[in-house]
Protein backbone atom coordinates (compact mmCIF):
# COMPACT_ATOMS: atom_id res chain seq x y z
CA UNK A 1 0.00 0.00 0.00
CA UNK A 2 1.46 3.66 -1.26
CA UNK A 3 0.81 6.19 0.75
CA UNK A 4 2.41 10.18 0.42
CA UNK A 5 3.27 11.79 3.13
CA UNK A 6 2.60 16.04 2.76
CA UNK A 7 4.67 18.11 4.90
CA UNK A 8 2.81 20.98 5.74
CA UNK A 9 3.01 24.57 4.68
CA UNK A 10 2.56 25.57 8.08
CA UNK A 11 4.83 23.30 9.73
CA UNK A 12 7.64 24.55 7.93
CA UNK A 13 8.27 27.94 9.80
CA UNK A 14 8.21 28.10 13.76
CA UNK A 15 5.55 31.18 14.85
CA UNK A 16 8.23 33.15 16.25
CA UNK A 17 7.00 36.94 18.13
CA UNK A 18 9.33 39.08 18.58
CA UNK A 19 12.90 37.61 19.89
CA UNK A 20 15.89 36.49 19.01
CA UNK A 21 15.30 32.76 20.66
CA UNK A 22 13.98 29.92 18.61
CA UNK A 23 14.01 25.96 19.02
CA UNK A 24 16.07 24.93 16.31
CA UNK A 25 16.79 21.50 16.70
CA UNK A 26 14.62 18.55 18.17
CA UNK A 27 15.62 14.86 18.90
CA UNK A 28 12.60 13.53 19.95
CA UNK A 29 13.92 9.76 19.35
CA UNK A 30 16.79 9.98 21.59
CA UNK A 31 19.96 8.50 20.19
CA UNK A 32 21.62 5.23 18.96
CA UNK A 33 22.78 4.89 22.33
CA UNK A 34 19.12 5.05 24.40
CA UNK A 35 15.64 6.33 23.09
CA UNK A 36 15.93 8.58 26.25
CA UNK A 37 18.58 10.60 24.75
CA UNK A 38 16.19 12.79 23.74
CA UNK A 39 17.27 16.73 23.97
CA UNK A 40 15.90 20.09 22.56
CA UNK A 41 18.18 22.68 20.92
CA UNK A 42 17.52 26.89 21.17
CA UNK A 43 19.53 29.79 19.29
CA UNK A 44 19.68 32.78 20.02
CA UNK A 45 20.36 34.98 17.03
CA UNK A 46 20.64 38.41 19.27
CA UNK A 47 21.90 39.86 21.78
CA UNK A 48 22.65 37.67 25.02
CA UNK A 49 19.24 37.34 27.30
CA UNK A 50 17.88 36.00 30.25
CA UNK A 51 15.80 33.10 30.30
CA UNK A 52 14.76 32.33 33.56
CA UNK A 53 11.64 31.82 33.98
CA UNK A 54 10.78 30.78 30.69
CA UNK A 55 9.15 27.76 30.04
CA UNK A 56 9.32 24.82 27.32
CA UNK A 57 6.51 22.57 26.62
CA UNK A 58 4.70 20.23 24.53
CA UNK A 59 0.91 20.90 26.06
CA UNK A 60 0.98 16.79 26.84
CA UNK A 61 3.59 15.93 29.16
CA UNK A 62 6.79 18.17 29.17
CA UNK A 63 7.62 21.48 30.95
CA UNK A 64 10.58 22.63 31.04
CA UNK A 65 11.54 25.99 33.36
CA UNK A 66 14.93 27.76 31.71
CA UNK A 67 16.99 29.08 33.74
CA UNK A 68 20.35 31.23 33.28
CA UNK A 69 21.45 33.40 30.15
CA UNK A 70 21.22 32.40 26.64
CA UNK A 71 24.99 34.48 25.53
CA UNK A 72 24.34 36.34 21.94
CA UNK A 73 24.83 34.14 18.48
CA UNK A 74 24.76 31.16 20.19
CA UNK A 75 23.49 27.69 20.71
CA UNK A 76 22.46 25.74 23.50
CA UNK A 77 21.21 22.32 24.74
CA UNK A 78 18.47 20.87 26.86
CA UNK A 79 19.22 17.67 27.99
CA UNK A 80 16.61 14.89 28.90
CA UNK A 81 17.84 13.19 32.27
CA UNK A 82 21.70 13.36 32.15
CA UNK A 83 24.33 15.21 30.41
CA UNK A 84 25.04 12.00 28.34
CA UNK A 85 21.87 12.44 26.05
CA UNK A 86 24.10 14.89 23.91
CA UNK A 87 27.34 15.60 22.95
CA UNK A 88 28.67 18.91 25.05
CA UNK A 89 27.93 20.49 28.11
CA UNK A 90 24.14 20.99 28.91
CA UNK A 91 22.42 24.23 29.20
CA UNK A 92 19.63 22.67 31.71
CA UNK A 93 18.87 18.63 32.59
CA UNK A 94 15.24 17.91 32.31
CA UNK A 95 12.76 15.38 33.24
CA UNK A 96 9.61 14.49 31.25
CA UNK A 97 9.86 12.81 27.57
CA UNK A 98 8.77 13.40 23.93
CA UNK A 99 5.91 11.57 22.85
CA UNK A 100 7.16 9.97 19.17
CA UNK A 101 3.55 10.53 18.04
CA UNK A 102 4.58 13.86 17.33
CA UNK A 103 3.57 17.60 19.70
CA UNK A 104 3.95 20.95 19.65
CA UNK A 105 6.55 22.58 21.48
CA UNK A 106 5.98 26.32 22.91
CA UNK A 107 8.72 28.60 24.13
CA UNK A 108 7.41 31.20 26.33
CA UNK A 109 8.35 33.78 28.73
CA UNK A 110 7.90 34.53 32.11
CA UNK A 111 4.58 36.42 31.98
CA UNK A 112 3.25 33.72 29.36
CA UNK A 113 4.16 35.42 26.05
CA UNK A 114 4.74 33.38 23.02
CA UNK A 115 8.41 33.67 22.26
CA UNK A 116 8.69 30.65 19.25
CA UNK A 117 6.32 27.97 18.71
CA UNK A 118 7.17 24.77 16.89
CA UNK A 119 4.01 22.48 15.01
CA UNK A 120 5.73 19.05 15.03
CA UNK A 121 2.35 17.23 13.68
CA UNK A 122 1.21 13.96 13.61
CA UNK A 123 4.78 11.67 13.98
CA UNK A 124 6.62 14.94 13.87
CA UNK A 125 6.31 15.02 10.06
CA UNK A 126 5.50 18.78 9.49
CA UNK A 127 9.60 18.89 10.86
CA UNK A 128 11.25 15.62 10.33
CA UNK A 129 13.31 13.14 12.17
CA UNK A 130 14.05 9.73 12.11
CA UNK A 131 13.72 7.18 14.63
CA UNK A 132 15.63 4.68 12.53
CA UNK A 133 18.79 6.87 11.87
CA UNK A 134 18.30 9.05 14.59
CA UNK A 135 18.30 11.97 12.36
CA UNK A 136 17.27 15.22 13.87
CA UNK A 137 14.84 17.45 12.67
CA UNK A 138 16.34 20.99 12.23
CA UNK A 139 15.30 24.71 11.13
CA UNK A 140 16.95 25.77 8.14
CA UNK A 141 16.74 29.43 6.81
CA UNK A 142 14.36 27.44 4.04
CA UNK A 143 12.24 25.65 6.81
CA UNK A 144 12.88 22.17 8.62
CA UNK A 145 14.92 19.17 7.50
CA UNK A 146 15.92 15.76 8.61
CA UNK A 147 19.65 15.50 9.16
CA UNK A 148 22.46 14.36 11.09
CA UNK A 149 22.38 15.69 14.77
CA UNK A 150 24.71 18.90 15.60
CA UNK A 151 23.30 19.65 18.92
CA UNK A 152 24.80 23.06 20.04
CA UNK A 153 26.48 24.16 16.85
CA UNK A 154 23.72 24.97 14.15
CA UNK A 155 24.06 23.07 11.09
CA UNK A 156 26.35 24.02 7.94
CA UNK A 157 25.13 24.75 4.67
CA UNK A 158 26.93 21.64 3.49
CA UNK A 159 24.97 19.77 6.16
CA UNK A 160 21.86 21.35 4.43
CA UNK A 161 22.68 20.08 0.98
CA UNK A 162 23.07 17.09 2.07
CA UNK A 163 19.87 16.74 3.61
CA UNK A 164 17.86 18.02 1.13
CA UNK A 165 19.20 15.83 -1.79
CA UNK A 166 18.49 12.84 0.62
CA UNK A 167 15.12 14.27 1.15
CA UNK A 168 14.29 14.55 -2.64
CA UNK A 169 14.40 10.65 -2.80
CA UNK A 170 13.66 9.14 0.42
CA UNK A 171 12.03 6.02 0.98
CA UNK A 172 12.08 3.99 3.99
CA UNK A 173 10.87 0.56 5.26
CA UNK A 174 7.69 0.23 7.32
CA UNK A 175 5.18 -2.71 7.93
CA UNK A 176 1.65 -2.34 7.97
CA UNK A 177 1.01 -4.12 11.24
CA UNK A 178 -0.97 -7.13 9.97
CA UNK A 179 -0.58 -10.83 10.70
CA UNK A 180 2.51 -11.74 8.26
CA UNK A 181 4.00 -7.84 9.31
CA UNK A 182 4.89 -7.76 5.29
CA UNK A 183 7.35 -5.10 4.16
CA UNK A 184 6.25 -2.90 1.85
CA UNK A 185 7.59 0.45 0.45
CA UNK A 186 6.66 3.53 1.30
CA UNK A 187 7.69 7.02 -1.08
CA UNK A 188 7.83 10.15 0.75
CA UNK A 189 7.53 13.01 -0.63
CA UNK A 190 8.16 16.32 0.76
CA UNK A 191 6.18 19.31 -0.79
CA UNK A 192 8.84 22.23 -1.89
CA UNK A 193 9.13 25.30 -0.51
CA UNK A 194 7.40 28.11 -2.58
CA UNK A 195 8.83 31.38 -2.97
CA UNK A 196 7.93 33.57 -0.25
CA UNK A 197 9.14 37.03 -0.49
CA UNK A 198 8.53 39.64 1.91
CA UNK A 199 7.04 43.28 0.67
CA UNK A 200 7.92 46.29 1.90
CA UNK A 201 6.80 49.80 1.29
CA UNK A 202 6.53 53.30 2.62
CA UNK A 203 3.99 55.26 2.92
CA UNK A 204 5.15 59.27 3.31
CA UNK A 205 4.16 62.90 1.91
CA UNK A 206 6.15 63.18 -1.68
CA UNK A 207 6.42 67.33 -0.65
CA UNK A 208 7.27 68.81 2.54
CA UNK A 209 8.81 71.95 4.56
CA UNK A 210 11.77 72.88 6.82
CA UNK A 211 11.09 71.77 10.14
CA UNK A 212 7.64 70.30 9.15
CA UNK A 213 7.26 66.87 11.62
CA UNK A 214 6.41 64.22 8.62
CA UNK A 215 5.28 60.35 10.08
CA UNK A 216 6.77 57.57 7.77
CA UNK A 217 5.05 54.44 8.00
CA UNK A 218 5.94 50.93 7.00
CA UNK A 219 3.95 48.84 5.36
CA UNK A 220 4.81 44.49 4.71
CA UNK A 221 3.26 42.16 3.06
CA UNK A 222 3.78 38.32 1.48
CA UNK A 223 4.99 36.17 4.65
CA UNK A 224 2.71 35.70 7.32
CA UNK A 225 1.32 37.61 10.17
CA UNK A 226 3.61 36.04 12.74
CA UNK A 227 6.66 36.87 10.85
CA UNK A 228 5.27 40.44 9.81
CA UNK A 229 4.81 41.25 13.87
CA UNK A 230 8.42 39.85 14.31
CA UNK A 231 10.08 42.37 11.89
CA UNK A 232 12.90 44.51 12.62
CA UNK A 233 12.67 48.21 11.05
CA UNK A 234 15.53 50.55 10.59
CA UNK A 235 15.15 53.92 8.95
CA UNK A 236 17.88 55.91 7.46
CA UNK A 237 16.47 59.53 5.90
CA UNK A 238 19.57 60.42 3.99
CA UNK A 239 19.88 63.37 6.12
CA UNK A 240 22.59 61.78 8.81
CA UNK A 241 19.49 60.49 11.16
CA UNK A 242 17.90 57.40 11.53
CA UNK A 243 15.31 55.82 13.57
CA UNK A 244 13.77 52.51 14.29
CA UNK A 245 10.18 51.24 14.59
CA UNK A 246 7.57 50.36 11.39
CA UNK A 247 6.30 54.10 12.49
CA UNK A 248 8.28 57.00 13.09
CA UNK A 249 8.61 60.89 12.64
CA UNK A 250 11.11 62.87 11.32
CA UNK A 251 11.97 66.30 10.59
CA UNK A 252 14.26 67.64 7.84
CA UNK A 253 16.26 71.48 8.93
CA UNK A 254 17.68 72.07 5.12
CA UNK A 255 15.52 72.45 2.12
CA UNK A 256 16.66 69.66 -0.71
CA UNK A 257 16.01 66.04 -1.69
CA UNK A 258 16.33 63.17 0.24
CA UNK A 259 16.32 59.59 -0.53
CA UNK A 260 14.28 57.61 2.75
CA UNK A 261 15.85 54.29 3.03
CA UNK A 262 13.94 51.55 4.96
CA UNK A 263 15.43 48.08 6.17
CA UNK A 264 12.81 45.07 7.35
CA UNK A 265 14.32 42.13 8.73
CA UNK A 266 13.83 39.16 10.72
CA UNK A 267 15.55 35.67 10.07
CA UNK A 268 15.82 34.45 6.43
CA UNK A 269 13.47 37.17 5.85
CA UNK A 270 14.81 40.70 4.94
CA UNK A 271 14.11 43.29 2.44
CA UNK A 272 14.38 46.99 1.43
CA UNK A 273 12.50 50.50 0.61
CA UNK A 274 13.44 53.68 -0.32
CA UNK A 275 11.15 56.96 -0.83
CA UNK A 276 12.26 60.05 -2.11
CA UNK A 277 10.94 63.07 -0.72
CA UNK A 278 11.64 66.93 -1.30
CA UNK A 279 11.69 69.59 1.31
CA UNK A 280 11.15 73.14 0.47
CA UNK A 281 12.60 76.18 2.12
CA UNK A 282 9.63 78.42 3.94
CA UNK A 283 9.64 82.05 2.53
CA UNK A 284 7.54 84.36 4.57
CA UNK A 285 7.45 87.91 5.13
CA UNK A 286 5.68 90.24 7.57
CA UNK A 287 4.25 93.94 6.74
CA UNK A 288 1.02 96.12 8.40
CA UNK A 289 -1.42 97.56 6.81
CA UNK A 290 -2.75 101.63 7.24
CA UNK A 291 -4.94 100.28 10.11
CA UNK A 292 -1.97 98.53 12.07
CA UNK A 293 -3.07 94.67 10.90
CA UNK A 294 -0.62 92.25 10.66
CA UNK A 295 -0.13 90.45 7.40
CA UNK A 296 1.76 87.11 6.48
CA UNK A 297 2.82 86.85 3.67
CA UNK A 298 3.76 83.88 1.46
CA UNK A 299 6.54 84.99 -1.02
CA UNK A 300 7.50 81.57 -2.17
CA UNK A 301 5.92 80.02 -5.61
CA UNK A 302 3.72 77.03 -4.04
CA UNK A 303 1.53 76.56 -0.86
CA UNK A 304 3.02 76.44 2.52
CA UNK A 305 1.69 74.17 5.70
CA UNK A 306 1.34 76.76 8.83
CA UNK A 307 0.06 74.24 11.15
CA UNK A 308 1.22 74.71 14.07
CA UNK A 309 3.08 78.04 13.61
CA UNK A 310 2.85 80.49 16.38
CA UNK A 311 2.57 84.42 15.79
CA UNK A 312 4.59 86.50 18.36
CA UNK A 313 3.57 90.06 19.41
CA UNK A 314 2.19 91.95 21.89
CA UNK A 315 -0.18 88.80 22.26
CA UNK A 316 0.64 85.36 20.51
CA UNK A 317 -1.42 82.78 17.98
CA UNK A 318 -1.50 79.78 17.22
CA UNK A 319 -2.13 78.65 13.79
CA UNK A 320 -4.99 75.80 14.05
CA UNK A 321 -3.66 72.29 12.01
CA UNK A 322 -4.02 72.40 8.17
CA UNK A 323 -3.50 76.11 7.72
CA UNK A 324 -2.74 76.66 4.03
CA UNK A 325 -1.01 79.74 2.55
CA UNK A 326 -1.51 79.56 -0.94
CA UNK A 327 1.48 80.96 -3.08
CA UNK A 328 2.09 84.70 -3.48
CA UNK A 329 -1.14 85.25 -0.85
CA UNK A 330 -1.83 86.53 2.69
CA UNK A 331 -2.84 86.14 6.10
CA UNK A 332 -3.64 89.25 7.95
CA UNK A 333 -4.65 89.16 11.80
CA UNK A 334 -6.17 91.77 13.11
CA UNK A 335 -4.51 94.29 15.25
CA UNK A 336 -6.84 93.31 17.70
CA UNK A 337 -5.76 90.09 17.67
CA UNK A 338 -1.84 90.48 17.86
CA UNK A 339 -1.97 93.76 19.58
CA UNK A 340 0.39 96.65 19.19
CA UNK A 341 2.12 96.19 15.69
CA UNK A 342 4.85 98.77 16.75
CA UNK A 343 7.30 96.31 17.77
CA UNK A 344 9.11 93.50 17.02
CA UNK A 345 6.61 90.93 15.82
CA UNK A 346 8.15 87.17 14.57
CA UNK A 347 6.92 83.73 13.24
CA UNK A 348 8.18 80.13 14.73
CA UNK A 349 7.71 77.36 12.86
CA UNK A 350 6.64 74.04 14.53
CA UNK A 351 10.14 73.26 16.28
CA UNK A 352 10.54 76.80 17.58
CA UNK A 353 12.54 78.30 14.63
CA UNK A 354 12.23 82.08 13.20
CA UNK A 355 11.09 82.07 10.00
CA UNK A 356 9.70 85.73 9.73
CA UNK A 357 10.55 89.31 11.51
CA UNK A 358 9.52 92.51 11.63
CA UNK A 359 11.37 95.26 13.48
CA UNK A 360 9.69 98.47 14.77
CA UNK A 361 9.42 101.45 12.75
CA UNK A 362 12.41 103.69 15.20
CA UNK A 363 14.84 99.94 14.51
CA UNK A 364 14.03 99.50 10.82
CA UNK A 365 15.60 103.38 10.49
CA UNK A 366 18.43 102.89 12.43
CA UNK A 367 19.21 99.94 10.60
CA UNK A 368 18.84 101.26 7.57
CA UNK A 369 20.99 104.10 8.59
CA UNK A 370 23.46 101.61 9.60
CA UNK A 371 23.61 99.50 6.34
CA UNK A 372 24.03 102.40 4.39
CA UNK A 373 26.78 103.77 6.53
CA UNK A 374 28.20 100.37 5.94
CA UNK A 375 28.03 100.35 2.00
CA UNK A 376 29.34 103.75 1.62
CA UNK A 377 32.84 104.40 0.41
CA UNK A 378 35.32 106.33 3.09
CA UNK A 379 39.07 106.78 2.12
CA UNK A 380 41.75 107.49 5.00
CA UNK A 381 44.58 109.18 3.84
CA UNK A 382 47.56 109.84 6.05
CA UNK A 383 48.92 113.09 7.36
CA UNK A 384 52.12 114.06 5.70
CA UNK A 385 54.43 116.25 7.42
CA UNK A 386 56.75 118.72 5.75
CA UNK A 387 59.74 117.59 7.97
CA UNK A 388 60.77 115.70 10.82
CA UNK A 389 62.12 117.18 14.13
CA UNK A 390 65.55 116.71 14.70
CA UNK A 391 67.09 113.88 17.09
CA UNK A 392 68.03 114.86 19.69
CA UNK A 393 71.07 113.39 22.48
CA UNK A 394 69.18 114.11 25.63
CA UNK A 395 65.69 112.88 26.48
CA UNK A 396 63.21 114.77 28.57
CA UNK A 397 61.62 112.79 31.36
CA UNK A 398 58.76 110.22 30.96
CA UNK A 399 55.70 112.05 31.29
CA UNK A 400 51.92 111.13 30.57
CA UNK A 401 50.82 111.83 27.10
CA UNK A 402 47.14 111.94 26.09
CA UNK A 403 46.32 110.45 23.18
CA UNK A 404 43.43 112.29 20.91
CA UNK A 405 40.85 110.47 18.96
CA UNK A 406 42.22 109.22 15.70
CA UNK A 407 40.27 110.67 13.40
CA UNK A 408 40.13 110.64 9.11
CA UNK A 409 42.44 112.90 7.06
CA UNK A 410 41.05 115.31 4.49
CA UNK A 411 40.74 113.76 1.04
CA UNK A 412 42.61 115.19 -1.62
CA UNK A 413 41.79 118.13 -3.49
CA UNK A 414 40.96 117.91 -6.85
CA UNK A 415 44.77 119.37 -8.03
CA UNK A 416 46.31 116.22 -6.19
CA UNK A 417 47.65 118.67 -3.37
CA UNK A 418 47.91 117.38 0.25
CA UNK A 419 46.89 120.27 2.70
CA UNK A 420 49.86 121.05 5.13
CA UNK A 421 49.76 120.61 8.48
CA UNK A 422 52.46 123.52 9.08
CA UNK A 423 50.32 124.88 11.69
CA UNK A 424 50.92 122.36 13.93
CA UNK A 425 54.84 122.59 13.80
CA UNK A 426 55.84 125.19 15.57
CA UNK A 427 56.31 123.26 18.60
CA UNK A 428 59.18 120.94 17.30
CA UNK A 429 60.64 123.87 15.78
CA UNK A 430 61.09 125.91 18.69
CA UNK A 431 62.25 122.89 20.89
CA UNK A 432 64.98 122.12 18.43
CA UNK A 433 66.54 125.39 18.40
CA UNK A 434 66.39 125.27 21.72
CA UNK A 435 68.71 122.25 21.61
CA UNK A 436 70.92 123.41 19.46
CA UNK A 437 71.53 126.90 21.36
CA UNK A 438 72.17 125.11 24.46
CA UNK A 439 74.88 122.81 22.60
CA UNK A 440 76.99 125.12 20.95
CA UNK A 441 76.67 126.85 23.95
CA UNK A 442 78.44 124.09 26.40
CA UNK A 443 80.73 123.62 23.72
CA UNK A 444 82.29 127.30 23.50
CA UNK A 445 82.02 128.12 27.05
CA UNK A 446 85.65 128.87 28.69
CA UNK A 447 87.22 126.54 30.93
CA UNK A 448 89.22 127.20 34.14
CA UNK A 449 92.97 126.25 34.38
CA UNK A 450 94.01 123.41 36.72
CA UNK A 451 97.12 123.74 38.77
CA UNK A 452 100.02 122.12 37.53
CA UNK A 453 100.95 118.75 39.29
CA UNK A 454 105.13 117.44 39.96
CA UNK A 455 106.50 115.27 38.06
CA UNK A 456 108.59 113.80 41.31
CA UNK A 457 107.83 113.19 44.86
CA UNK A 458 110.42 114.51 46.94
CA UNK A 459 110.61 113.55 51.34
CA UNK A 460 109.96 116.30 53.72
CA UNK A 461 112.77 116.60 56.49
Amino acid sequence: MWRVVLVLFTGMFPTAVQAAVSISEVAWMGSAESANYEWIELHNDGAAIDVTGWHVNDGVNLDITLSGVIAADSYVVLERSSDASAPGSAFMIYTGALVNTGATLSLARVDGSLVDQVSGGEDWENIGGDNVTKETAQYTASGWVTAAATPGRGITTTEIQVAQAKSESASVRKTDGGPLAKPVEVTETKLVLPGITLELAISAPKTVYVNQDITFLSSASGIGDHLIDSLLYEWNFGDGSVSSGSETTHYFTHPGTYAVVLYASFKRQEQIARHTITVLPVALSLTTNSVGDLQINNDSPYELDLSGYRVVGAKEVLLPPRTILLPNQTITLSKKRIGSTDMVLAVYDAQGESVALKLPKQLQTENEIELAYADSAVTFYPVIRDEMPEKSTEFPLAQSVEVSEVTAAPSLSPAGAVPRAGGESWPYYAFGALLVVGTFGVLVAPRPAKPAESAFFTDSK
